[in-house]
């Protein structure tokens, strides 16, 4: 599939009825969770100088906003948002790791561009529910952390996994000592 010539994967943490958030928070705190995010969304390529982004995301206005509206270090952040006023208002113009676009497309061009440039095979969506049901027809990988629970009132959810998608690889079942829920790390490719 890929765009571009880039793949494209999405990286989700969903409950067992597939929420992934409730008052624009993460309704959970895994800290291994974090770190997978961190460690996938990120590359270490040797083909990259040290100014070069280590990976490139793509999110809606919401998800950056649930990140008190800071950039992700060490990647480029795409933000999606119909404000076309955003990047002004919140000072984020002349930030060389933000790029403001105001739609899907715009998104996904821009950043495989930018990945030809610096090197990077893969482009992130990492959320909310709007950005990944739309990106689904462009997505190449699922890296989905199944944590099992079920959320009461979410008002966040990521939309049923294509069945064009398969099971390619999974951990062991693990538990999260801080909170006690279990957890597991899936992936998923097209075929």
């Amino acid at each position: 599939m890929s765009y571009a010539h880039t793949q494209v994967a999405q990286i989700v943490a969903i409950s067992n009825n597939r929420c992934i958030g409730k008052d624009n928070q993460l309704p959970w705190h895994i800290s291994e969770d974090l770190q997978h995010f961190k460690r996938l969304t990120t590359t270490t390529n040797d083909n990259t100088d040290s100014t070069s982004p280590q990976g490139i995301v793509i999110m809606g206005r919401k998800t950056f906003e649930s990140m008190n509206s800071r950039p992700l270090p060490n990647r480029v952040n795409f933000i999606i948002t119909t404000q076309l006023d955003y990047a002004e208002k919140h000072q984020l113009n002349n930030n060389e790791n933000v790029q403001v676009v105001h739609n899907l497309d715009d998104a996904l061009t821009q950043a495989t561009t930018l990945a030809h440039g610096c090197h990077l095979d893969t482009i992130w969506v990492i959320g909310g529910e709007k950005v990944f049901q739309g990106a689904m027809l462009f997505t190449d990988r699922l890296e989905i952390t199944l944590v099992d629970t079920n959320i009461e009132n979410g008002d966040a959810f990521y939309p049923q996994i294509p069945d064009e998608f398969q099971i390619v690889s999974q951990s062991e079942q693990k538990v999260d000592e801080k909170s006690g829920l279990g957890y597991q790390f899936v992936r998923y490719e097209r075929v």
